[in-house]
């Protein structure tokens, strides 16, 4: 398998490449280096080494090479389980750059950094192509970090190394981006799901001070239930069971250390739809040696000692739908029978008879007195699932950054229905709305996948491309109102100011009701866990232990 993988690689590199010229020769930190030209005037440079590491280390600075290196091959990905096989290499900390054909240094065009999404176990670079936002003469980086137990162990005095890693790329972009025509003093950072949660982490973390100037965040923030796992050494040590008998976290370490890849990535493969925790996610670190956060993130932010800049944050109107293609009979059933077990574990310091009755009220709310079925209960499982990924922490976390920056945000709220909504492709049925990831592809290219491009698409897609590149370079997304109906303020104290986006524009001060997400705050903030929710938590029922 791993042989014919690497033939099709091969082939696709040297198919693309022989239809491509290449680019002028640059000089960056490490040597000499070309990439290609595409036929829509743009450059392209494919799997740049921006850090290289071992295992469960944290990055160090590349390699040098000779000679002239050949950006030509995007397909590098993390180690990763996909179905029934394992893809992906442990030498994988590369990104590409994207760029205009007739960029050079002086230019200084403002740069956008992305960090995919994928649940902080899936994901690489090569699945986003920024073709429609670099035609608006900007330059983009597509990065590649450690995922699943790999990026973000926690235990041992390991953490965060996938967050350590996107620090490592943004220090590359800011020592040679202007060897590609960027202004290192213009980076844009931005992330859609997890790689919106992972780039909000860099408000939170001084390793990241001074590495980037605004933020874009689709689905996911640094407050989102998901953003950490709270008890991360739990997972990590059912998972080693099936590789060896460990006892304690030091032989948890030991076994994942020296595991092969293949039987590691079998052993930790996670889901995207077990609302406790993705398994490997950021953690606190502030008790082990280079901690990435001092604190829990509220309360850095409530500290005002966090990196403030301009920020876009905004969601989908139908975002659950996106996880009933990822669900099945057999997970729907194990959420019907072990409903409690898996609360949110924001949830995870109540005794056990205090969360029967908080997981007895939050599937009374969604899902009534009714079984929980996969074929039945999809409209309960959508709503939850929205609450959970986005509506419960998004709409919060902006009065948050509000109420403590002194920089603006702008919320958005995405519910254009077009030909290109790649969650109501996998969503497996019909409805009206746009699902999780809905956003994505007016703005990338998918790899591998074709989707229409109707004449209202095209329409969309420069309409959100000119909000976005505007926001790069301006620092406001509508400095005069241009192909956009209306100026989009920025949010206060008194009012969201969310842009609906869809074909007919509009602004509206709060979120629909369907979006708001109320009974599930109200959990957050009456049970949950303080430092990890988007408010003073009342912690009623650690009150009561105490």
């Amino acid at each position: 398998m791993k042989a014919y993988m690497k033939t099709l690689v091969l082939l696709y590199v040297c198919l693309y490449v022989s239809g491509s010229l290449l680019t002028s020769v640059i000089q960056v930190g490490q040597g000499k280096l070309r990439g290609v030209r595409s036929s829509f005037k743009q450059n392209r440079y494919f799997s740049i080494p921006y850090a290289t590491s071992d295992r469960f280390q944290p990055p160090r600075e590349p390699p040098k090479w000779r000679g002239i290196f050949n950006a030509i091959n995007p397909f590098v990905r993390c180690p990763q389980k996909i179905s029934f096989f394992v893809t992906g290499t442990e030498d994988c900390l590369y990104l590409d750059v994207y760029t205009p054909e007739q960029v050079k240094p002086e230019h200084k065009l403002p740069v956008m950094v992305f960090f995919h999404g994928g649940a902080y176990f899936k994901g690489s670079k090569e699945l986003y192509d920024p073709e429609f936002l670099v035609m608006k003469d900007v330059i983009v980086v597509i990065v590649n970090y450690r995922l699943g137990v790999l990026g973000f162990l926690c235990l041992n005095g390991v953490s965060n190394l996938g967050l350590r890693d996107q620090v490592a790329a943004l220090k590359w972009i800011k020592r040679n981006i202007n060897a590609f025509g960027g202004d290192p003093d213009n980076v844009t950072l931005c992330g859609q799901s997890a790689g919106a949660s992972s780039a909000s982490l860099h408000l939170l973390s001084k390793h990241s001070t001074g590495l980037f100037h605004k933020m874009i965040l689709m689905s996911g923030t640094a407050l989102s239930t998901w953003a950490f796992n709270i008890e991360p050494l739990k997972p990590a040590m059912q998972d080693a069971q099936e590789i060896s008998h460990v006892s304690n976290e030091e032989e948890v370490y030991n076994t994942f250390a020296k595991a092969p890849l293949s039987a590691l990535m079998y052993a930790t493969h996670d889901t995207s739809v077990n609302p406790r925790y993705f398994k490997y996610s950021p953690c606190v670190d502030d008790t082990f040696p280079d901690p990435f956060f001092h604190n829990a993130p509220y309360e850095i932010f409530k500290s005002g000692n966090f990196n403030k800049v301009p920020v876009i944050i905004g969601y989908t109107d139908m975002e659950g739908a996106f996880f009933h293609r990822l669900l099945s009979d057999k997970l729907a059933k194990d959420l019907n029978d072990n409903f409690m077990d898996m609360l949110p574990c924001v949830f995870s310091s109540c005794l056990d008879d205090e969360k029967q009755n908080i997981g007895r009220m939050i599937r009374s709310h969604y899902f009534g007195n009714k079984t929980i079925s996969y074929k039945t209960s999809y409209i309960g499982l959508a709503n939850y699932f929205s609450d959970w990924i986005a509506y419960g922490t998004i709409n919060p976390f902006s009065k948050i950054l509000s109420q403590y920056s002194d920089q603006p945000v702008f919320n958005y709220q995405f519910s254009y229905e077009g030909g290109r909504n790649f969650g109501k492709f996998i969503s497996g049925f019909n409805f009206n709305g746009t699902t999780h990831a809905g956003e994505l592809f007016y703005i990338f290219k998918p790899l591998g996948l074709s989707l229409p491009l109707l004449e209202r698409d095209q329409r969309m897609i420069n309409i959100f491309t000119t909000l976005i590149s505007n926001f790069m370079k301006y620092g406001e997304p509508t400095p005069n109102k241009g192909n956009v109906k209306l100026h989009w303020p920025s949010a206060n104290l008194n009012s969201s100011n969310i842009l609906v986006i869809e074909e007919k524009m509009s602004l509206i001060d709060l979120p629909h009701k369907q979006q708001r997400g109320e009974f599930f705050l109200k959990m957050l903030c009456t049970f949950g866990k303080n430092g990890y929710v988007p408010c003073e938590s009342e912690q009623l029922c650690t009150e009561e232990n105490k």
